[in-house]
């Protein structure tokens, strides 16, 4: 054999391996990018959206959880790019920031006042005067507590506003450093049980005036029940008002990201609204319920699969101006 041939079947039993390496890491690439990760921007780990938001990471690994301070956080951090997807209150999608559209409704959150049981406050004008947590700021309980005390005659002046977590809220309310606290959540809010199960706080709810008035005034809220029982020793019905917590994502998501994250929540709903929220199967009605914005292409598709007809994305953005709540 002549010295060429030798060196080209030297060159060519070199090659073989180096060719089945560079197969083997293509494939493994074409399988890491069959589905895309999705960075979900939830709220504080002791909220509901945190909790919904872990259940959905459960069933899909390529789901990555990031705790913010809630929803106005939260449409930031998706605005700029910074998360792919996430949780935030109906109420804030009226004000929505640019690059965002809806994917799906998901579940009631009820907006809930928890009082120290010594402070001897029955109704929300009682808390004039008094030390009270309105939520961490970015979230939009901060949003919800600032209207709420205004039916009620007062402003953030009128008493002493601390910007708390719930799991914050929890601990001060035991310690007797606050006399109240806000939280909008799925009902039951595990931070809201925790209060109430050691006998320290309990919910009042909101006269009929009040709901009333905050249903005329501000988009997003709708009359709510806090049903006898859902707490322990609750006796009867806490009259309240409730927003709807909607996934939302970025306009530039995948059609087959998109797809796959709705279909998730609706294949899964009737599970996922049992451990958090008691809301039952999401229906495609309940879906678009108080969504104030346009849907991703992809999910407007699928949502008309289950009868209901949505306005999709146009790449025609909204002013940024002020989002909204966690949990």
């Amino acid at each position: 054999m002549k010295n060429t041939d030798k060196l080209e079947s030297v060159m060519r039993r070199r090659a073989i391996p180096l060719i089945i390496a560079v197969l083997l890491i293509s494939v493994l690439f074409a399988g890491c990018t069959n589905n895309q990760t999705v960075r979900l921007g939830t709220g504080g780990e002791g909220g509901t959206y945190y909790s919904y938001g872990r259940e959905l990471s459960e069933l899909d690994d390529d789901i990555v959880l990031k705790t913010t301070a809630g929803s106005e956080a939260n449409m930031r951090l998706l605005d700029k790019g910074f998360i792919d997807a996430a949780i935030v209150q109906s109420d804030s999608l009226d004000v929505n920031s640019g690059n965002i559209c809806a994917l799906t409704g998901l579940y009631t959150e009820a907006v809930q006042l928890i009082v120290r049981n010594e402070s001897g406050i029955n109704s929300v004008e009682e808390l004039r005067g008094r030390t009270v947590s309105v939520g961490e700021e970015e979230s939009g309980v901060v949003r919800n507590a600032k209207q709420i005390l205004l039916m009620a005659g007062m402003t953030f002046e009128d008493v002493t506003v601390k910007y708390m977590s719930f799991d914050d809220s929890v601990k001060a309310l035991k310690a007797g450093d606050i006399d109240a606290f806000f939280c909008t959540a799925g009902v039951p809010t595990h931070a809201v049980s925790e209060i109430i199960d050691t006998g320290v706080g309990r919910l009042i709810g909101f006269n009929e005036d009040m709901i009333k008035r905050l249903l005329n005034l501000y988009p997003g809220y709708n009359a709510c029940v806090i049903p006898s029982g859902t707490y322990k020793g609750q006796d009867s019905d806490i009259y309240t008002v409730g927003v709807r917590a909607v996934l939302v994502v970025r306009p530039d998501m995948k059609d087959s990201t998109a797809k796959r994250l709705i279909e998730l929540v609706f294949d899964n709903s009737a599970k996922l609204n049992e451990r958090i929220a008691t809301d039952g199967e999401l229906t495609g009605e309940a879906a678009i319920l108080s969504v104030g914005i346009p849907f991703h292409p992809a999910a407007a598709d699928y949502l008309a699969t289950k009868g209901v007809t949505v306005a999709k994305w146009t790449g025609v953005s909204k002013k940024s101006v002020f989002g909204s709540q966690d949990e």
